[in-house]
């Protein structure tokens, strides 16, 4: 049987970027030898995330059409014919024998090309509400696997597959480590996603410095995003608080793992991880996200008693630090919501995906599933 080869779709966000890696490193792992090309719009986390994993990247010109005037609309559906364009002409050179596509703006021009040259599509979707890109591609698509159960009722029936999220496996590994909340310090982890998130940033770090000046002991390991690594470091320094502070963190394994409590956006791929590591968190969902989709992510795991969550709009400094005071005051409470977020791991995900993609196309690899 010839070497499996891969076509890769996702960009723009850590979000889309790492399920998708996460997925081509689970089908080789099954079919050693598979290769795998990714293309992007051309994103810096792409850089950031596609080549250290050790893949090819190629990129094409894309845009999204929510949220334009008629003639923004207009220029984005030629852009997007152009952009398919671009990608029949990679499909063709490279002769992929599958097409994975896993969110963002690239995977319908993508997904059109593969659909147009029979190449199989099997789309991710890992929000808990499908979006515009992924509802388009589920009419095209011979596979959809979905992050979340609430999302089956967007796709048709016959195809879809619920899988849960993939994380990696250095992350997975986080689940085994034994967790000690009653410790001294606790280790406050921030994150707003991989590229920061300034509405997050704002509220979070004068609450954490009004907690360390009043004497409550902890450390702070922060992702800000690039654009407010400094300020907020500043602030940090300033105050005399002991904290970590990155633009991007890189090692998201090892920020889990020193972490007790973790304050965070709600997207599909924190949810994933922070159950994969049996974390308590904090969750402040991104009020733009379209359709509202984190605020749903959250709910998922307030529902199961494994996150606390408040509305950005509802959020102030005084608000965060009285929350956090009441967790780092409460081991019991602490190790509660560490063990609900353990309840919904999914730890198998990349494998039952990577089985599910192979059984579209035949390859033996789909074995056991």
């Amino acid at each position: 049987m010839e070497t499996l080869k891969i076509i890769a779709a996702a960009g723009g966000t850590g979000g889309h970027l790492s399920p998708a890696i996460a997925l081509v490193k689970a089908i080789q792992s099954l079919e050693p030898g598979a290769s795998a090309l990714f293309i992007g719009t051309g994103r810096p986390i792409e850089a950031k995330m596609v080549e250290p994993a050790g893949y090819q990247r190629v990129v094409i010109q894309a845009s999204g059409l929510k949220g334009r005037g008629g003639a923004g609309q207009l220029k984005a559906l030629g852009q997007c014919l152009t952009a398919t364009w671009a990608a029949l002409k990679i499909l063709r050179n490279y002769g992929p024998d599958i097409c994975l596509a896993s969110g963002g703006y690239v995977t319908v021009p993508v997904g059109l090309a593969a659909w147009l040259t029979g190449v199989p599509l099997v789309i991710h979707e890992q929000n808990s509400r499908p979006g515009l890109s992924n509802r388009v591609l589920g009419h095209l698509a011979r596979k959809i696997l979905v992050g979340f159960e609430s999302s089956v009722g967007g796709f048709p029936d016959k195809k879809t597959q619920v899988v849960g999220n993939p994380v990696r496996p250095e992350l997975a590994a986080v689940h085994d480590l034994e967790r000690n909340f009653r410790g001294q310090p606790l280790h406050i982890g921030v994150t707003g996603g991989s590229q920061g998130a300034s509405g997050l940033n704002r509220v979070v770090a004068p609450a954490l410095v009004a907690l360390g000046q009043s004497g409550l002991n902890f450390t702070v390991i922060h992702q800000t995003g690039e654009a407010d690594l400094a300020w907020v470091r500043d602030l940090y320094q300033e105050a005399g608080l002991e904290a970590q502070v990155q633009g991007f963190i890189g090692d998201m394994a090892r920020f889990y793992a020193r972490a007790d409590l973790v304050i965070a956006r709600a997207g599909a791929l924190t949810i994933a991880e922070l159950t994969a590591a049996r974390l308590p968190s904090i969750l402040v969902p991104l009020p733009t996200a379209a359709d509202d989709h984190q605020t749903t992510n959250a709910q998922f795991l307030k529902a199961a008693g494994a996150a606390l969550v408040v509305a950005e709009r509802d959020l102030t400094p005084e608000r965060l630090s009285q929350m956090i005071r009441s967790l780092l005051s409460d081991p019991a409470r602490l190790e509660a919501l560490s063990l609900a977020a353990a309840a919904l791991a999914r730890l198998d995900a990349d494998m039952v995906m990577a089985r599910a993609a192979l059984k579209v196309i035949g390859r033996p690899g789909a074995e056991g599933i």
